[in-house]
């Protein structure tokens, strides 16, 4: 727990030498480790806010501990095979692995996230994390390191708007058609 504990800490108070030192292969155990630790933070505290605030049942909170391990992971998978084909875009020379532990080292931030208010907001220093772990990893700039994660969060951002435009559109035109017929 020790280990956990030096590396949550230096992970959130210096990305740049974490980064910097992690091994970019070397098996996905000791990362995936480190992130199942930190969802099961974050899904145990988050069912335990659930049961005291909200009144949710208390099988709540081991449904939201497992949802957020398996979630979690898997979706450490996917993201990863995002932002690794955004790295390569961008000219990254690091390999899938390598994505997946920066994925899988952000996720400390997991471990606050679920406080009420606030969590949203430390879960947004994941993102520059991310960032960080890019630029060493894949051996970027800054600059192309940052463009490279947040061009996938800015595209899904505007497909949820056209989305939503399309739904509203819809609904507006069913409502409308509905009231020629009076």
């Amino acid at each position: 727990m020790d280990n956990y504990v030096d590396t949550l800490k230096k992970v959130l108070t210096d990305p740049e030498g974490f980064y910097s030192e992690m091994p970019k292969e070397g098996g996905y155990q000791e990362p995936l480790t480190f992130a199942a630790i930190n969802f099961a933070i974050l899904g145990l505290l988050s069912g335990i806010v659930a049961v005291l605030l909200k009144g949710a049942g208390a099988g709540s909170i081991v449904s939201t501990l497992v949802g957020a391990v398996i979630g979690g992971i898997v979706g450490l998978f996917i993201v990863g095979i995002i932002l690794f084909i955004f790295f390569k875009i961008f000219g990254g020379s690091g390999g899938y692995e390598g994505t997946v532990r920066i994925l899988s080292y952000s996720s400390a931030v997991q471990v606050f996230a679920w406080i009420p208010a606030i969590g949203l907001i430390i879960s947004l220093y994941s993102i520059w994390l991310n960032i960080v772990g890019g630029k060493h990893v894949h051996n970027l700039t800054t600059v192309k390191s940052a463009i490279a994660v947040l061009l996938p969060l800015v595209i899904m951002i505007v497909i949820v708007i056209a989305l939503m435009a399309v739904f509203v559109a819809s609904i507006a035109a069913i409502g409308l058609g509905s009231l020629g017929g009076f």
